[in-house]
């Protein structure tokens, strides 16, 4: 009896010493039931002297972390404001891991040129201005409701800025959601420019009656974050775009959807143009050489001779499903090195080369404004696909 109750003490012990370790260092928990307490921002060294922004790179912060009671990774946001008391702030695009921030000035002058336009009614003819501007730090941790706490407010007595918001351009991509990225903007895919002209996108999409979406970021578009006025029309018949930018189609289908835009960055606007027309692909170039069908060294460049007498050689198969892939004929010359596999579509009148794109490790990638994109190699009998709702490819029998 003896043994047996000195063994069980001692398994008692360690399952009261693993509980207390758990406790302590595997399962810290924070305690949402009240406010967090205020982080403290220190006034920044030149606080009382004017800063100008045009001539400033960043500016140092520092602020007292959070208590959670334990140490967690925690997201700082600074917020800009014309006001003491912080109504409608601007907060800042960079965040920060760390309770010392270095800050960039030109978003600093960002926040402050928004909230002169906001609440003061500026015009980019005003500029420049010479205004005290207040800052404060919003302290979370990531993904836990409550956990929430900001800083006091320090001022800023001069700050000078020019109009800093950026030159209204047509972006370097448009992303595309709909139901073929299931609705989901972290699966939105991307448009690609026609080659020397930043101004013409296009992309393979399933357009049905619930309608695409494109913005220049992966969410929802919001052109007014940066003041921009955005129109949008539709120049093709059976297709149709709504006052926010929702393209839809009579019938449902795989588009190549063109997108023109025209930016005036004066007056902030941006028109923008969608035009679409049958998603159809093509081969190109030495992998399609065949001696028997008539096509040549010579003549395996030539587009539209390829197009009008050689289809059946060169145009892909178009998937009448919304989950489906392209498929080319197959290839009828192998290929190792100069010349390549290549595939495009024709947009208007440009040349191939401008809208070309072709699979490198199973992932599509588009040429765009890029240089000659690399050569891959291809053998008889293999196919070349194509799934534009993720872009993703290969090449084989």
């Amino acid at each position: 009896m003896k043994k047996f109750s000195f063994l069980a003490s001692m398994l008692v012990g360690a399952l009261m010493l693993t509980s207390c370790q758990a406790d302590r260092d595997d399962n810290p928990s924070i305690d949402l039931s009240r406010t967090q307490d205020a982080i403290h921002l220190n006034m920044p060294t030149f606080a009382n002297a004017t800063y100008d922004f045009d001539n400033t790179e960043q500016i140092e912060l520092t602020c007292t972390a959070p208590n959670y009671g334990f140490p967690a990774t925690v997201t700082y946001v600074i917020q800009v404001s014309l006001d003491e008391n912080m109504t409608k702030p601007n907060d800042l695009t960079t965040t920060f891991s760390s309770n010392k921030m270095s800050v960039k000035a030109k978003e600093l002058a960002i926040a402050t040129t928004k909230q002169l336009m906001d609440k003061q009614g500026k015009k980019q003819v005003d500029f420049p201005l010479e205004v005290p501007i207040f800052i404060r730090i919003h302290a979370y941790i990531d993904g836990v409701e409550g956990s929430e706490t900001f800083s006091n407010v320090v001022k800023l007595n001069k700050v000078k800025t020019k109009f800093a918001l950026p030159d209204v351009a047509v972006p370097d991509a448009f992303y595309v959601n709909g139901k073929f990225t299931g609705n989901n903007w972290e699966n939105a895919v991307p448009s690609a420019p026609v080659h020397s002209n930043t101004n013409t996108h296009w992309r393979i999409c399933w357009i049905d009656e619930n309608g695409i979406q494109t913005s220049p970021t992966k969410s929802a578009p919001n052109y007014a974050d940066d003041y921009i006025d955005v129109s949008y029309k539709c120049s093709t018949a059976g297709f149709s775009v709504e006052d926010n930018g929702i393209i839809k189609a009579a019938t449902p289908g795989w588009y190549i959807l063109i997108i023109d835009g025209k930016v005036d960055s004066d007056k902030r606007t941006m028109d923008l143009t969608f035009s679409c027309q049958p998603a159809e692909v093509w081969l190109i170039g030495t992998s399609i050489v065949n001696q028997e069908a008539g096509i040549t060294a010579d003549n395996c460049w030539t587009e539209k001779e390829l197009r009008d007498n050689f289809t059946e050689y060169v145009k892909f198969e178009t998937p009448t499903t919304m989950d489906g892939e392209f498929v080319s004929p197959k290839l009828t010359s192998p290929v190792d090195g100069d010349g390549g596999t290549r595939a495009y579509v024709k947009v208007r009148t440009y040349d191939w080369w401008k809208t070309e794109f072709f699979v490198f490790n199973k992932k599509i990638v588009y040429r765009g404004n890029g240089a000659d994109q690399e050569r891959v190699n291809g053998a008889v009998d293999q196919r070349v696909r194509f799934k534009f709702s993720d872009d993703s490819g290969d090449v084989k029998m």
